[in-house]
């Protein structure tokens, strides 16, 4: 608790506070940041946070211990004088082991410090491998967190949303958030260890050691511009690999389009540009981290050279105790680097870590509270629309719309594009919610207790209908997993698709290719209907499922919704008079209202 509410903001307002005031907003969002993946790091793995910690904290004092023991060693050898603290040190070792019963001497002080330095190492090795756990665990948590917001958030929401954005944060932008973990972690780890060097040098010589922190302050503040340009580059680098993912997606997916307007060159070309943007960021990233470490690197020669000068010339220190002194200042300063190198890799990844904390907020924010119990809604009775209107922003779609679905009926919608066929039938699925008004299936509310069961007990077909990647059996079962061979074959003879998957020379087990590709649109949509009916759906939503093929095709669709009329309620959006004729009722919608002309 000590570590979380005292010690761990310390560190992050020791980061902060390398910002100078005129970029106090700057450094606030840092804060923010910081504070806010403290927080959320805590909470999902905040034990092995504090292991790690402690581990740091060990692996550091063994560090100056292993410095420490350099002084015996160079005593025995005949290095160390008579004078100062290290003469004293070596009494202490002396007398230790003389207490213990251990036998003096160069063998058994080299032996101390190969255990000392072995445990250190071991210590190491193994906090790498915690910190290592703690990352990619929480990655893993941030993108199971998101992916699980973005799966349950409203689906008037998520159509709105751009799948390329989506695509890059999900994947591309959590694993770059991920990074600021490890850096935090490496930044605690490389400030113990530096004040146990600083306490190490304040045991030999106070002065030099204030020495020795004046100049790794000196560094960090020579190191301040540096971190604009890393935030800034972080920003760029985000835009630039966003811009490939969504070329990316839009060239797959518009392919064919693009290829039958000779325009593939085009997307080729943007590619091209966005890819060498990135290419540039990096670039641009190693030119910023190498320029820093050529600062620090001759700062801590100059700094150096000024620490032993003016050891010798003004305070006349023994050569013995100068020794461990460059030691320990020889291993100080790369550190201060590594800290500012840690800082920048920080600040190049707030863009990443705010957009998915941006996009988790909002996918909660329009997330849909539904009873998730997993069973399907049995309905006995009919769907009522009752005074429904709906409306996108100022444009009103529905108006004050009364019908009824009759049970195991034919329900037909048309109408003009535009007219609020398709808005109809998401407001069945439970899709969108009313804007007033309200739908009953059987005599049941249609709210956040009954939807997610409702949505169980659909079957539902659109134009362009989805197929996977997959074999025809794993399209078919995605709707019901434990559905067997009999269940399988019988929903394909109802959707008239037996006999064209038996031509099939894998049958069940041939692949259809990237959203079905292998397969013509009229027996994509038999298997997409046939899909929905392995789950023997109490209702039926075709959303203009015909009007894409040709009369042979359209005529073995009508023949199928003939064979299981009466089974099963069924909701068909379409403008084919040959649907009209098997339909029990039609109901024609103009501007969101029925038409009765």
């Amino acid at each position: 608790m000590i570590f979380k509410q005292q010690v761990l903001p310390a560190v992050f307002d020791f980061y902060a506070c390398q910002c100078s005031v005129k970029y106090m907003k700057q450094k606030e969002i840092h804060r923010q940041f910081l504070i806010r993946l403290s927080k959320d790091l805590f909470n999902f793995s905040g034990r092995r946070v504090i292991v790690s910690f402690v581990l740091q904290i060990l692996t550091g004092f063994t560090q100056g211990i292993g410095i420490l023991l350099l002084i015996p060693l160079l005593s025995l050898i005949g290095i160390f004088d008579n004078q100062g603290k290290g003469s004293d040190f070596v009494a202490k070792v002396v007398a230790f082991l003389h207490k213990t019963g251990i036998p003096g001497g160069i063998v058994t002080i080299l032996l101390f410090y190969i255990v000392i330095v072995a445990l250190s190492s071991a210590l190491n090795s193994y906090q790498s491998l915690v910190n290592a756990r703690i990352q990619q665990r929480f990655v893993r948590f941030l993108k199971d967190r998101l992916y699980i917001s973005l799966g349950h958030s409203q689906w008037l929401f998520a159509s709105r949303l751009r799948m390329s954005d989506v695509a890059h944060i999900v994947t591309s932008e959590v694993q770059r958030a991920g990074q600021a973990i490890f850096q935090v972690l490496r930044s605690t780890s490389t400030l113990i260890t530096m004040l146990m060097y600083l306490g190490v040098a304040f045991l030999l010589s106070p002065s030099m050691a204030s020495i020795s922190l004046a100049g790794a302050l000196v560094l960090l503040v020579l190191g301040q511009k540096k971190n604009k340009s890393a935030a800034q580059l972080g920003k760029s680098s985000q835009h630039a690999a966003k811009k490939v993912y969504q070329v990316v997606l839009e060239h797959l997916s518009g392919m064919k389009v693009a290829k039958s307007f000779a325009e593939e060159d085009r997307y080729i070309g943007e590619f091209i540009q966005h890819t060498e943007d990135v290419e540039n960021r990096k670039i641009d990233y190693v030119k910023l981290s190498s320029r820093t470490s050529f600062m620090f690197s001759l700062g801590t020669v100059v700094l150096l050279s000024a620490y032993v000068y003016f050891a010798i010339e003004v305070l006349a220190m023994p050569a013995s105790t100068l020794l461990v002194l460059i030691y320990i200042f020889s291993r100080l300063l790369p550190k201060v680097s590594s800290l500012q190198s840690s800082y920048q890799s920080i600040l190049l990844s707030i863009p990443a870590f705010t957009a998915v904390m941006e996009l988790q907020k909002e996918c909660d924010l329009h997330g849909e509270n539904l009873t998730r119990d997993g069973n399907r809604a049995d309905i006995e009775g009919s769907v009522v629309f009752r005074d429904v209107s709906f409306n996108y922003g100022a444009n009103m779609v529905l108006d004050h719309l009364s019908l009824q679905i009759p049970l195991n009926r034919i329900t037909c919608i048309t109408g003009k594009s535009g007219s609020g066929k398709t808005t109809l039938a998401d407001l069945i699925l439970g899709l969108l919610k009313p804007v007033s008004g309200e739908i009953l299936a059987d005599n049941r509310p249609l709210d956040e207790a009954l939807i997610y069961q409702w949505r169980k007990s659909l079957g539902y077909v659109t134009q362009e209908s989805f197929l996977f990647n997959d074999t025809i059996r794993n399209n078919l079962v995605w709707t019901k997993p434990d559905a067997t061979d009999d269940e399988l074959w019988d929903a394909l003879q109802k959707a008239s698709a037996d006999e064209m998957v038996r031509n099939l020379k894998s049958g069940l087990e041939t692949v259809v290719g990237d959203r079905g590709a292998q397969l013509s649109g009229g027996e994509r949509q038999r298997l997409a209907l046939a899909r929905a009916l392995v789950r023997k759906p109490a209702m039926l939503i075709l959303d203009e499922a015909t009007n894409a093929l040709d009369q042979e095709n359209e005529q073995k669709i009508i023949g199928a919704l003939e064979r299981i009329k009466g089974t099963t309620t069924m909701v068909i959006i379409s403008h084919s008079k040959e649907i009209h004729r098997i339909a029990d009722q039609v109901i024609h919608l103009d501007a969101g209202r029925i038409s009765h002309g």
